[in-house]
């Protein structure tokens, strides 16, 4: 059995309280980590019915959760055929797309061609959020959508009418463009700008773009948003992400909302 008393003063024993110590703390932490998991899932499931409810049209008030609970339904869509999994409904809400697009098991590689949006894979199912009203009807539909901006992935929610193609409401819920100039995109003046925009023309066409000097009359300004002044990158980006998603990724769960296939 080793002396400490004799190597107290020794390299060695310098060494063996250098490592019990850095032993108990490695305990502590994860005894932290472990007591504080409950707490940070709690905040994250906060954060993201905030942000669904911010689109949603209904105020949440103090009550975020109980208004949640009343207005928001969770499901899960194939997005390759755009049909709802009812039998995966009790994961939906909470669905950590985030990480599953980065399994090979959960995700399908992105063709290189049409990767617009920069993220090479995703999931191969996605959330969508029904809101409904006080009698139960549906009134917008909730979607994720993400890509990438200048210094970062941008990811939000977009809501639409229940033709599938009206932009009702726009909110970005995590990214890391600077304050000022890319970060504007939480400007909720410039979100506004989409509201009534329409993804797809009248020949079922992809139209929306962000762009300088969007049409303010005409076809043109029914899908066209004006550009962040000094944040062409990151108002590109965004458009790209926005160019992925809804106009290749969703577009047969789009159709099918169009088809009168999805609300009843």
């Amino acid at each position: 059995m080793l002396n400490l008393k004799q190597y107290k003063d020794s390299v060695v024993g310098t060494f063996v309280i250098i490592i019990a110590f850095c032993l108990v703390c490695s305990v502590l932490v994860s005894s932290a980590v472990v007591a504080l998991g409950p707490f940070k899932e709690a905040a994250l499931a906060n954060d993201r019915q905030v942000s669904i409810l911010r689109v949603s049209g209904i105020d949440a008030g103090e009550a975020v959760a109980q208004t949640y609970a009343d207005h928001i339904e969770a499901q899960l869509i194939d997005v390759e055929t755009g049909l709802l999994v009812p039998e995966m409904q009790d994961q939906a809400d909470g669905y950590n797309f985030q990480s599953l697009s980065r399994k090979p098991d959960t995700s399908v590689a992105i063709p290189p061609e049409e990767d617009v949006a920069g993220i090479r894979m995703r999931a191969k199912y996605m959330p969508v959020y029904f809101v409904k009203d006080d009698e139960g009807t549906v009134t917008r539909i909730i979607l994720p959508f993400y890509g990438a901006a200048l210094w970062s992935t941008a990811y939000g929610y977009v809501a639409l009418s229940t033709d599938g193609n009206t932009i009702l409401g726009l909110t970005f819920y995590s990214h890391g463009e600077t304050p000022g100039l890319g970060g504007e995109i939480d400007n909720p003046r410039w979100q506004a700008l989409w509201v009534d925009k329409k993804f797809d023309n009248e020949n079922g066409e992809y139209a929306f773009v962000i762009k300088k000097n969007a049409a303010k009359e005409g076809d043109a300004a029914s899908y066209e948003v004006d550009s962040l002044s000094g944040a062409t990158l990151t108002t590109r980006g965004i458009d790209n992400a926005a160019r992925y998603w809804f106009g290749n990724a969703y577009k047969p769960f789009l159709e099918n909302v169009r088809k009168g296939e999805i609300i009843k």
